[in-house]
């Protein structure tokens, strides 16, 4: 009977809301208490976080949707980044900005069914951003290790919209129904006032709590550096292979095979660039998943501090996504300000030399000219199969100049675009 006693599993119950709640039970008294210096600090980080993940999502929605940026991006990692941007800033919208006045006067003033629905989107939210990186990586893990078959099924722009459409919806509404069950019931959720300063699911066993870390955290991880790592290495073997041959017909193979060699260092830098935001998932989200594992199976408290540090770095993800996007990125940057001084400032574009520059059926990426050569005659080609077709002649009819390595010379600084 001991025995059984000590492998019997405690049933956790919730703290009542009403305990934390600004106003008194049953009168319309308020019972908070005036701020100090560290309640305004908390209250103004919160801020400035909620902020600077909404201007920053909406920036990358608004740019990589735009007709001048479509020609730099594929259409699938369009449709990704649009859905993790469009995910964080319903994270910037819905779940930061709770925690401001709970920040200030130490208590939750908006009542219990917007606890209730708060908590809700805490967790389905926050998890479906890793689902959506992970869906990142495969994307990318197909495209660089095998991109005949993946540039064949992009050029289906339709199907793969809606593909992409479905899968998205499929995981949002396995991701609420999952925390639906766990919060909408009474006691499944309530009010952390001391990390996320907001509410959160409850979970009434700690094994439950253990293994929802767990599922959030290791299968994502593995998955990211999986497929990053394995893209990586086939791109590098590939690289190695392309260097080391010296026959004519590949040294000197002409136009196609410059744009053929132009999209992959596209593909490589988009891949490099979703790299680093996976990166940066990791490494916001690791402390606050240790240290709900460690309170979990210790049964003990983190302390203020440490809790509000480790939540919120977890929740800034959703700000640094964007950020790591938009450093990474040259054409991002440029366009940025581009709609920055013609929408916002209402000011004239800043005119440059004039280029035509032709689109690739993968995505529109624009190649206006590459080592010299004036590749503005080509049309929309497809490169199934690494071929070219359909492409006008007037442009190609001149000797274009020779590569470095025909000329003996050797190039060192290849700036690779983004």
């Amino acid at each position: 009977m001991k025995r059984d006693m000590e492998h019997k599993q405690t049933i956790l119950l919730a703290p009542a809301l009403s305990n934390s709640s600004c106003w008194r039970r049953d009168t319309s008294e308020g019972t908070w208490t005036g701020p100090g210096p560290g309640e305004l600090l908390r209250a103004a980080l919160i801020l400035a976080l909620s902020l600077g993940i909404l201007c920053a999502n909406l920036l990358v929605i608004c740019v990589i949707n735009s007709r001048r940026y479509s020609k730099y991006i594929h259409a699938q990692p369009k449709y990704l980044l649009t859905s993790l941007a469009s995910n964080d800033l319903a994270i910037g919208l819905l779940v930061t900005p709770f925690g401001f006045l709970p920040a200030v006067y130490g208590c939750w003033p908006y009542g219990e069914v917007v606890c209730q629905i708060q908590a809700l989107l805490r967790g389905a939210l926050t998890q479906q951003s890793a689902v959506i990186l992970v869906c990142m990586a495969i994307d990318r893990y197909v495209c660089m290790l095998h991109p005949h078959h993946y540039h064949k099924h992009t050029s289906k722009k339709y199907y793969m919209r809606q593909g992409c459409v479905a899968v998205m919806s499929t995981t949002w509404i396995a991701s609420v129904a999952i925390f639906g069950a766990l919060v909408l019931p009474r006691g499944g959720y309530y009010f952390n006032g001391s990390g996320l300063l907001a509410c959160d699911p409850f979970f009434a066993r700690a094994s439950l709590r253990i293994l929802a870390c767990c599922c959030f955290y290791f299968p994502t991880t593995m998955v990211l550096m999986y497929c990053y790592g394995s893209a990586f290495h086939v791109n590098k073997l590939r690289l190695k292979r392309v260097v080391c041959v010296n026959t004519p017909e590949v040294v000197s193979g002409g136009h196609m095979e410059r744009l053929v060699a132009h999209e992959r260092r596209l593909s490589t830098s988009a891949s490099r660039t979703m790299a680093a935001m996976s990166l940066g998932f990791i490494v916001m989200v690791t402390p606050w998943t240790i240290q709900e594992v460690v309170a979990a199976c210790t049964g003990s408290k983190p302390p203020p501090f440490l809790d509000f540090l480790a939540t919120w770095l977890a929740l800034s993800n959703s700000f640094w996504n964007p950020f790591l996007y938009w450093l990474l990125n040259n054409h991002f940057r440029r366009i940025s300000r581009e709609l920055l001084y013609t929408k916002v400032l209402c000011r004239p574009k800043p005119l440059g030399p004039k280029q035509h520059c032709c689109a690739t059926s993968t995505g529109g990426l624009d190649v206006c000219s590459m080592a010299g050569v004036d590749l503005s005659g080509l049309e929309r080609c497809s490169i199934d199969r690494f071929s070219m077709a359909r492409c006008s002649s007037s442009s190609l009819a001149n000797t274009p100049p020779p590569l470095p390595w025909e000329t003996g010379h050797v190039l060192h600084n290849d700036a690779t675009p983004t």
